[in-house]
């Protein structure tokens, strides 16, 4: 065992992120071209998308458009961004910073990058090798981008995605902390960072609940037969 190099946590040799970040890792990258789509409708000024959380709200801004929403959904500059009018962003939009990911990930896996379109975008490209990417030394940095990424567009949509907990314990620790996140891949468990494919959880609370339920229903009429006794 190896620490993470993300949360510090055990991770297995030769990995260098363990298995939750990597399942972090995964979510954003499918979660990113999804609030792409609802960036485009943040753009205009005054507007907020419907789909979003938390109400409208205006930019005031000199552009017709939303500055901030702009800058996210710029292209990469092709070479240093000398801000004359103090009116540039330093912090990359969605394209340069994916981009960037993946041209780092083709030149480790010794090949060119291959020609990306909207129905293949870089993010698809990064989770096809995440089990390439979670054994690098960069992925840490690629972590903390993705996340500062997504924290942004998340300010601009008002979309957070909704954690629904799950009713049957988690099968490794007993906690009840098993729930699943919007655009995850797997339910996961709050309390040990357990994680379980959709069907995994289907069959384990097959298997659980019923005992589960026969015991509160034990434990429900020997509470009414005392309150009886009791009155």
């Amino acid at each position: 065992m190896s620490p993470c190099l993300i949360c510090t946590h055990p991770a297995e040799r030769p990995r260098t992120a363990c298995t939750r970040c990597e399942h972090r890792i995964r979510s954003w990258l499918g979660e990113i071209p999804r609030q792409a789509v609802l960036l485009t409708a943040s753009l205009e000024l005054g507007t907020r998308p419907a789909q979003g959380f938390g109400g409208a709200g205006r930019a005031h801004s000199p552009l017709p458009v939303r500055a901030d929403v702009l800058t996210l959904l710029g292209p990469a500059a092709p070479g240093p961004v000398r801000d004359t009018t103090s009116d540039q962003s330093d912090r990359p939009p969605v394209h340069s910073v994916l981009h960037a990911w993946a041209d780092q990930l083709a030149e480790d896996l010794g090949h060119m990058l291959p020609p990306i379109t909207p129905r293949a975008p870089y993010a698809d490209y990064l989770a096809r090798h995440l089990g390439h990417i979670v054994r690098t030394g960069w992925v840490a940095l690629m972590h903390d981008e993705l996340n500062d990424l997504v924290r942004r567009i998340r300010a601009v949509t008002s979309t957070e995605p909704r954690r629904r907990p799950m009713d049957a314990p988690c099968p490794s620790c007993s906690a009840f902390g098993l729930g699943h996140l919007d655009w995850a891949a797997y339910v996961d468990c709050e309390a040990c960072g357990l994680l379980l494919t959709p069907d995994e959880y289907t069959d384990h609370r097959a298997v659980v609940m019923p005992a589960l339920a026969r015991t509160a229903l034990a434990l429900l009429v020997t509470q009414n037969t005392a309150t009886r006794k009791a009155s």
